[in-house]
C-alpha cells in the first residue's frame, strides 16, 4: 500500500469563521483517513457536519473530486496526491413569492 498523500479538504463557507480556514491540507492514504484527519485538526467540523453516531448529517454531502461519497461502497478509497474533498451542506428554507 502506498504511503500518505497530501489532499485538500474544502470547508463550507458558512463554517469558515468557526474553522478559521477555507481549506485544510491533510495527509492520508484513504478517504476515510483524510476525513478523520480533518475532523481531528478542526473538531468543530465534526460537530457541524456529523450526527452523534459519527455519520454525516443527512443534509451534508461529501465529494471526493467530482464523486459523491454516497455513491461509493466504501470510504476506504485510496487517495492520489492533489485529490480534493469537499463538504456541501444543503441550504433550505425561505419563502417563495
Amino acid at each position: 500500500m502506498a504511503g500518505p498523500v497530501a489532499v485538500d479538504v474544502v470547508i463550507p463557507s458558512m463554517l469558515h469563521a468557526s474553522v478559521g480556514a477555507k481549506k485544510l491540507r491533510v495527509e492520508a492514504t484513504t478517504l476515510a483517513e483524510a476525513i478523520e484527519a480533518a475532523f481531528l485538526a478542526r473538531p468543530v467540523l465534526r460537530h457541524h457536519l456529523c450526527e452523534d453516531t459519527g455519520k454525516l448529517r443527512p443534509h451534508v454531502l461529501c465529494f471526493l473530486n467530482d464523486t459523491n461519497t454516497r455513491d461509493m461502497k466504501t470510504l476506504a478509497v485510496a487517495l492520489k496526491d492533489g485529490d480534493e474533498i469537499v463538504f456541501v451542506p444543503a441550504i433550505s428554507g425561505g419563502a417563495v413569492h
